[in-house]
């Protein structure tokens, strides 16, 4: 099951590792950021290599279930990461939503605005096109709109000239007129 790592893929992941945690009588909760979380709560046709995560609750024996779960599919000790969440807000994520639950795992995905924040604070090219989908499932009509929720959630770091451009990007993509220019390809 090596490669990248879509919705059903995770879906299926996270069963063996509820399995795991029930073996140990563990109940585990992780909040997913990034890819993981743009599979999982707002683009199903979504892919990614890893699943950045933040461990709230049965941190120990998660990890041990983590690399139980990852080499039996050849995914490595750390396909669950559980370090890339040091560029998360600092505020609470209120409107994240469960979206895996089981009796011993608890998924929670970022929401929509942190998710905009975050993928505006990386502002890499595999962001654009998450950038430009976040946009529209929040109802932006302006990028000044998009750069108020970064500002709010990320009040101490400047927001970089590419980020600024890939909003240009996702809101030419949605003016008449310019349907043709190479925008999302959803």
């Amino acid at each position: 099951m090596s490669g990248p790592l879509d919705r059903e893929r995770l879906v299926k992941l996270f069963d063996e590792l509820s399995a795991e945690l029930r073996f140990s009588r563990t109940r585990a909760q992780i909040y997913i950021v990034g890819g993981a979380a743009m599979s999982l709560a707002f683009d199903r046709e979504r892919t990614t290599r890893d699943v950045d995560a933040r461990i709230d609750a049965g941190h120990p024996r998660l990890v041990e279930a983590v690399r139980k779960v990852g080499r039996r599919h050849g995914l490595g000790d750390t396909w669950l990461n559980d370090e890339a969440t040091t560029a998360t807000p600092r505020a609470a994520d209120g409107r994240a939503e469960t979206v895996y639950q089981s009796r011993h795992l608890t998924v929670t995905g970022a929401s929509a605005k942190h998710l905009l924040a975050m993928k505006l604070l990386a502002a890499r090219g595999k962001d654009r096109e998450d950038i430009a989908v976040l946009c529209k499932h929040l109802g932006l009509k302006r990028p000044e709109e998009a750069l108020r929720i970064y500002r709010d959630l990320f009040p101490d770091e400047k927001i970089k000239n590419r980020a600024r451009e890939f909003l240009d990007l996702a809101f030419r993509w949605r003016t008449p007129g310019h349907e043709r220019d190479a925008g999302p390809s959803r």
